[in-house]
């Protein structure tokens, strides 16, 4: 069995990237070359008229955007008629302790003495 020696290492990139933009062009190649379908329009059907890029972009584009804009004022419009604003600003956070004693936390308990729970964590061996 014979083994061939390792390419170098630039001439493996720039295989690798041959072979990329081969596939990328072939890629490229079969979605956009194929033409439109010979097919006629069935008897029957009615053969509809040519939309125009304008008419296109406002069913496309504008539809989407004038439907984003209603909701946005449907969700914002309660709040700025109640004088609330578009942002309801930082949170007030004074001090909250969520469960603990009803004293604010600089006038927690120190601990008493040795035997005392107060005061924070005990953490004994």
């Amino acid at each position: 069995m014979t083994t061939q020696p390792a390419q170098p290492a630039p001439a493996r990139r720039t295989f690798r990237a041959r072979r990329t933009a081969l596939v990328l062009a072939t890629t490229a190649a079969l979605v956009t070359l194929p033409g439109r379908a010979g097919a006629d329009v069935p008897e029957g059907w009615s053969d509809p008229e040519a939309i125009n890029g304008v008419e296109m972009f406002m069913i496309i584009a504008g539809i989407p955007v004038v439907l984003g804009i209603l909701i946005t004022l449907a969700v914002a419009l309660p709040g700025l008629l109640r004088g609330e604003g578009l942002t309801s600003g930082p949170a007030a956070v004074d001090g909250q302790w969520l469960g603990g004693p009803s004293k604010k936390t600089d006038e927690l308990a120190g601990p008493d003495g040795e035997a005392s729970q107060a005061g924070g964590a005990s953490a004994r061996w």
